[in-house]
């Protein structure tokens, strides 16, 4: 349970939160959407590194939840459970190990992405598509840690 008050409306503790902020909840819906409406990055990629990211920082709630674009493109169990150790494997595909190791350097330290780390996915990707992943890692990154630090998670499906 989140150690905020429970006074905004809303159906859980996430959008309560959120109620606190009335004005940024929808913008922000809209926004988280649109990550997975663009065709630039496969959404199987997105999601194994959504749910990387809310792992390594601290959002286990969120790793229950799947996007029904992921699970529509294939996305399989057998990968989420070897995601803490990807690089150990042969169930990654090199695009996905790409996408992967950048999104780890993303949240320990994005100033130190090297050419070494980037060039994979901008090979992979494109320079747009890269554009878009970054973009998502951002937004992942951030609320994983939003969540994880309010202790709340978000309800529902995604996109």
């Amino acid at each position: 349970m989140t150690w905020l008050p429970e006074t905004a409306p809303g159906n859980d503790p996430f959008e309560r939160v959120f109620g606190l902020r009335p004005n940024l909840f929808e913008a922000w819906k809209g926004f988280e959407a649109l990550l997975w409406e663009n065709d630039r990055v496969d959404p199987v990629v997105l999601e194994l590194c959504r749910l990387r990211l809310a792992g390594m920082n601290g959002a286990p709630f969120c790793l229950g939840e799947r996007t029904r674009a992921a699970a529509k493109a294939g996305l399989g169990e057998a990968q989420i459970a070897a995601l803490d150790s990807w690089w150990k494997t042969d169930l990654f595909s090199d695009t996905e190990v790409a996408c992967l190791r950048f999104a780890e350097q993303f949240a320990l330290d994005p100033g130190e992405i090297s050419d070494e780390v980037a060039g994979p996915v901008v090979e992979a990707l494109g320079e747009p598509g890269t554009v878009a992943f970054v973009q998502a890692l951002a937004i992942f990154d951030g609320f994983s840690r939003f969540c994880a630090i309010l202790d709340v998670a978000p309800q529902g499906e995604a996109a």
